[in-house]
């Protein structure tokens, strides 16, 4: 819908504005990673059951890699979710509610969201210190790379999530105070 500028979005009824540039280029970046660790784990995947079925043998560390690859996936999508504003949702408060008072509705989700996602960025940050400081690997092919680097998305997830609540409630705020039209 972006590229429709001043279209109403039907689901949550505000108003689709042109994204700046660095927007564009963060979703594009978004899109491309899913994209390219989707393939790569798939890929991954199907060869891994080839050589144990065919040759009876495998990947060092694949399966480790496609864990930590099914959890980059994972934050990516959630930070897609909240791009999309789609994340947590209250639909039927949404649509009982005139349209004066929705912004209050996203407003409080958005509060709760960002506290949550503050919350669980801290605990993210001191896993990873944890897994830094005890220095464990993880060895795939004739590579070992360190454990705290494959997690660093959960930290990036949560921070990602929580910017992008955070711009939707200051827009919400905007909306509710400065009176601008949804």
């Amino acid at each position: 819908m972006d590229d429709f500028p001043g279209h109403r979005c039907p689901a949550c009824g505000f108003t689709v504005e042109r994204p700046s540039g660095l927007f564009k280029a963060v979703a594009y970046v978004e899109d491309a990673a899913l994209t390219v660790i989707l393939s790569a784990m798939v890929l991954l995947v199907l060869v891994q059951i080839v050589l144990r079925d065919v040759f009876s043998t495998g990947i060092a560390g694949g399966s480790e890699t496609v864990r930590h690859m099914v959890l980059w996936t994972a934050f990516i999508a959630a930070g897609l979710a909240g791009r999309e504003g789609k994340h947590i949702r209250i639909d039927i408060a949404h649509r009982v509610l005139p349209e004066r008072a929705r912004p209050i509705l996203e407003i409080v989700t958005s509060l709760f969201t960002m506290g949550v996602c503050g919350v669980l960025l801290y605990a993210s940050v001191g896993f990873i210190g944890v897994d830094y400081e005890t220095g464990s690997t993880i060895a795939v092919l004739r590579f070992s790379i360190p454990t705290w680097a494959l997690e660093t998305v959960i930290p990036l997830g949560y921070g990602m999530i929580l910017a992008r609540y955070a711009i939707r409630c200051a827009f919400n705020v905007r909306t509710l105070f400065g009176g601008r039209e949804r």
